[in-house]
């Protein structure tokens, strides 16, 4: 039997066992309830918070992904030929890549225009925004390859402009991997979206390069390094609160909010307070929500990034009243609101509230089904709820069987 074929209390208490830890002892240095670590391994709870998690995988010395069993019967099985990983990797690391291996005519038709690569740029944004995985993984191979050979084929100020659209491309390719639980590919994608940018003299791309990165970390659950990319970042930009075109300043705010999840996530939840304050201050002297590089930003955001934080250091109460206060005519992308959307079901489902938490995971599902069905912690949320419901045939359900939860 491997890691993936059985739950994560089990998983949990066989990495416990093997370190010769009591659960006592593990709770201790992980800071989290020693019930907590009861429940699990006993399964009276299947889930937790992703800080707790992180603490837990920490302390046990194993990676996140491992701890949560990510190709078992949470994580979704995922057609890597279907949604185009195979492809996107072979491109982010070809053979033409490689130093003193490269080939200048690897692309024999005519390359593409500027006019082109922008039309074909906005839309893979718009399909990002919006979490096809499918759509974006069958159109990002190609829409790299165009990018690469228009950096080569043209010169000046359209070739300029070409490397901003190759890091464009690479950036959204690097954050799909990551998402779909392929983050070495992601990191990789990075460091050459961020060698573009150097070439595109565009700072803004430049930092949301870094943002994307402190995400990535965030995600392999190194949490000091997604902390610290972020504010290395922002303290270069140094922001002008008075003289700074709003762009600039949310580039900036983006990347407290990034700052501020990875401190929450590690229980420093007084740090994660004054990023969120900063990037707050950002979104009010803007006053209006932005969408730069595919990346919300604005009251909104920052509004909900504040009710994740909530849901993130267990004050379930807190979440639910910060989220009266979201502005309401505000916006946010598709898969940033039905994440906003999941904090709600997990801070419901926290609190006892299993009718109100069902009826947010639909929310979220109506809002960007595809993002759902690959999210590993709505899909244990969903267990989880789907577990405790006293009848069979409930939405909820129907929900663990649409999204293929074994329960």
């Amino acid at each position: 039997m491997t890691s993936n074929d059985v739950s994560l209390g089990a998983r949990v208490k066989r990495a416990r066992t093997r370190r010769l830890l009591t659960q006592e002892q593990l709770a201790e240095k992980a800071q989290v309830s020693v019930d907590l670590v009861r429940k699990l391994e006993q399964e009276v709870r299947h889930t937790a918070s992703m800080s707790s998690l992180t603490r837990l995988a920490r302390a046990l010395d194993i990676e996140l992904p491992r701890l949560l069993g990510q190709a078992g019967t949470i994580q979704a099985t995922v057609d890597e030929a279907a949604v185009g990983i195979l492809a996107i990797r072979d491109e982010l690391s070809a053979l033409d890549h490689f130093p003193g291996l490269g080939d200048d005519n690897v692309f024999d038709d005519e390359p593409p225009t500027i006019e082109h690569l922008h039309s074909a740029l906005k839309e893979a944004e718009h399909i990002r925004q919006h979490g096809s995985f499918a759509q974006l993984g069958a159109m990002l191979p190609g829409l790299m390859a165009e990018a690469r050979a228009a950096t080569r084929a043209l010169s000046g100020q359209d070739q300029v402009a070409a490397y901003g659209l190759l890091s464009e491309a690479l950036q959204i390719a690097s954050t799909m991997m990551t998402g779909l639980g392929k983050a070495d590919i992601g990191y990789i994608g990075l460091i050459r979206a961020q060698e573009a940018a150097e070439k595109s003299d565009d700072e803004l791309l430049h930092a949301m390069n870094v943002s994307a990165l402190s995400w990535v970390f965030f995600k392999q659950g190194r949490l000091a390094d997604a902390e610290n990319a972020a504010l290395r970042q922002a303290e270069r930009m140094g922001p002008d609160f008075v003289r700074d075109p709003p762009e600039r300043l949310a580039v900036w705010g983006i990347l407290l909010l990034r700052a501020a999840s990875a401190a929450v996530r590690d229980k420093r939840v007084g740090r994660s307070d004054e990023h969120l304050s900063l990037a707050r201050a950002a979104a009010a002297r803007i006053g209006s929500d932005l969408n730069l590089y595919a990346t919300p930003f604005g009251p909104t955001n920052a509004s909900i990034a504040a009710v994740n934080a909530a849901v993130e250091s267990e004050q379930f109460d807190k979440a639910l009243t910060l989220a009266e206060e979201l502005p309401r005519q505000g916006w946010v992308s598709p898969t940033w609101r039905a994440r906003h959307l999941l904090d709600l079901a997990i801070a419901h489902s926290e609190l006892d509230h299993d009718e109100a938490a069902v009826d947010q995971l639909l929310a979220a599902e109506r809002t960007a089904p595809e993002w759902l069905r690959y999210h590993t912690l709505g899909r244990q949320t969903v267990r989880e709820l789907a577990e405790r419901a006293k009848r069979r045939q409930t939405p909820v359900q129907h929900l663990a069987d649409r999204l293929a939860v074994d329960v």
